[in-house]
């Protein structure tokens, strides 16, 4: 299950990565373009007073931002005026070349005009604005006036949210015509009664573009001088009726591969529900009887307490924790003694030791009679000895489990634990169909909700199945139902007078199940409270593993840590484990915008 639960965890980590729109550009931080508004007057000249304003998040230190505005098919640019804007005030920042803070450098070539404004900046938004004019843009043909114009295109990273409206010097234009191209996720909207043009795209990658062709009359723009003696209306509705039937061809596309994509995860999860369902008429789970459930228990389980955690638990095997509580079971039976040495401990086997790890401990790696965890600890940080520690602690670790299945319904555990599986699988299924919808630019809300209610409908069913099927067998619902009952009490002791439950002797036998079930702080904590020091004293676990954690000088786990430590030093053991529209294509328009920030 945690391999699992660590697949998805990674599985979203990566899809994030690739979803983020901030882009890394040097080691002081990375950026992302929140906003991207544009507005483009067109004069009566033909000419296009172009003023943008960039939102950019920070994170990390920069010295400015750079734009390049593309002169392609522009006859002239004028003078650009760039302004900062940081939240409190909009402020001019003056041409110089000097690289001063707070000052833009303006570059212009036959291909480019490129900004350069430094204006440093640390964790935080600030907006970018510039301004100046694009000359002979618009040009005049004999039936039809006509702005062809690629707008945005060659940015580094991903634009969120960008807005371009283009307003005509001229109102109640019934003839205005307008198409743009770009990610088929824009919006082209046409406004003839106020003479303009505006284009929402919620996302722009960086390999795409935004551009525009819009026709108008002649006389809307009768004072322009880039004229040609020609027409050009019907050539420009063929083109665009094209690029529009290409652009629907398009969408069509799209949206049949997304539909068969989700159409195939919910068959995938429908298949996968559908044989669980199927395998189970065929093997139902097996009836248990279950037993009155007990609430306190004051006897210690009939087993090791590495076999009641197994039980409870239904592991597989046994855990790290659980060979520190048999051990301490071991030292509590007078069959071992566990002393302090100068820094280390020292294990000593008073009678020969049936434990396999516990034998191999004293014999192979101690002297026969006692071992100490400095020469475990070598011994697992041996090359060789690593390989020894993790076999001798694995066979303990499956020895720990024997017999389980007389207790543990395994049928009933994998019916379970596959409705489990079932369940985390329809969540990675989900979060790649919520991942799909996203890449494909479709609205998110209903398909949330749908695929939500889908992960959380199955985990339901989990819980019904795991409700209905118990994983114990007759034999196993009477051991499970005492020691759910015995843990209890130990996680309830606060309320307990432990005193007159039974005596010092008697509550060291409990330590090692405390130790086993995780919870032995609490009940020595509880321990201390109830009993005197005197009393404490009379008991050989309690004084042990009590004083050795006072020696580590950290909680009541310290031998718990050392012993931990040294069975698992260089990883030798397992520890606990209309007109208009949007279409892709271009119509080669002049023009073009890109930038970024360093």
């Amino acid at each position: 299950m945690k391999k699992i639960w660590g697949f998805v965890i990674a599985f979203l980590g990566i899809i994030l990565a690739f979803q983020v729109t901030s882009t890394n550009v040097s080691a002081a931080g990375k950026y992302k373009v929140q906003k991207y508004n544009i507005v483009a007057n067109v004069k009566k000249n033909g000419d296009i007073e172009l003023t943008q304003r960039l939102d950019y998040h920070f994170e990390g230190d920069f010295h400015g931002v750079f734009y390049n505005q593309s002169l392609k098919g522009v006859k002239d640019i004028t003078q650009p005026k760039v302004y900062v804007d940081t939240g409190f005030q909009t402020v001019q920042i003056r041409e110089s070349n000097s690289g001063a803070n707070n000052t833009f450098r303006a570059t212009k070539t036959n291909k480019k005009l490129g900004l350069k404004v430094y204006h440093k900046m640390s964790t935080g938004d600030a907006a970018f604005i510039y301004k100046y004019t694009l000359k002979g843009l618009v040009r005049n043909y004999n039936d039809t006036a006509v702005l062809n114009w690629r707008i945005l295109y060659g940015w580094d990273d991903i634009l969120k949210d960008v807005k371009v409206t283009v307003n005509l010097p001229q109102q109640n234009i019934s003839q205005l015509q307008a198409w743009s191209h770009g990610p088929l996720t824009g919006h082209n909207q046409v406004d003839k009664k106020r003479g303009r043009v505006v284009i929402n795209v919620p996302e722009l990658p960086g390999d795409e573009m935004i551009e525009t062709r819009m026709l108008f009359p002649v006389s809307v723009t009768a004072e322009n001088k880039n004229v040609v003696n020609k027409n050009m209306k019907q050539k420009v509705r063929a083109e665009e009726k094209q690029l529009a039937i290409q652009a629907n061809q398009s969408r069509q596309k799209q949206n049949g591969i997304y539909w068969s994509l989700m159409a195939f995860g919910i068959l995938v999860v429908l298949g996968i529900y559908l044989y669980k369902f199927i395998t189970m008429r065929k093997r139902p789970g097996t009836k248990h009887q279950i037993p009155t459930p007990l609430y306190h228990s004051f006897d210690a389980p009939e087993f090791l307490p590495s076999f009641s955690k197994v039980i409870l638990d239904r592991e597989h095997d046994g855990d790290t924790q659980s060979l520190i509580a048999d051990l301490m079971d071991e030292v509590g039976h007078h069959r071992m003694k566990l002393e302090k040495v100068g820094t280390t401990f020292e294990i000593t086997a008073l009678v020969p030791p049936t434990n396999e790890f516990f034998k191999y401990m004293i014999n192979d790696i101690g002297d026969g009679k006692k071992v100490t965890l400095r020469a475990i600890r070598s011994e697992a940080q041996d090359y060789d000895g690593k390989e020894r520690v993790s076999k001798h602690f694995d066979d303990w670790a499956s020895n720990a489990a024997k017999d389980r299945e007389k207790y543990l319904d395994l049928h009933n555990m994998d019916i379970t634990n596959g409705f489990s599986i079932a369940a985390v699988s329809t969540d990675i299924i989900v979060a790649i169909m919520l991942v799909i919808t996203l890449l494909f630019g479709k609205p998110m809300l209903w398909p949330g909700v749908i695929l939500a209610t889908l992960a959380v409908l199955v985990w339901g069913v989990y819980y019904l199945i795991r409700k209905k099927i118990t994983p114990y067998t007759d034999e196993g619902e009477i051991a499970v139902n005492q020691i759910r009952a015995f843990k209890r009490m130990l996680e309830d002791i606060d309320d307990i007078k432990m005193a007159e439950v039974g005596d010092i002797i008697l509550w060291e036998q409990f330590i090692p199940y405390a130790i086993a079930f995780g919870i032995s702080e609490k009940v020595i904590k509880a321990l201390r409270v109830n009993f005197t020091p005197e009393q404490l004293g009379q008991s050989i676990v309690l004084v042990n593993y009590i004083g050795f954690s006072r020696a580590f000088g950290a909680s009541s786990v310290g031998f718990q840590s050392a012993f931990a430590g040294a069975i698992g030093a260089g990883g030798a053991a397992n520890i606990n484990g209309g007109s208009g529209g949007f279409s892709g294509g271009s119509s080669g328009g002049f023009g073009g915008g890109s930038g970024g920030a360093f």
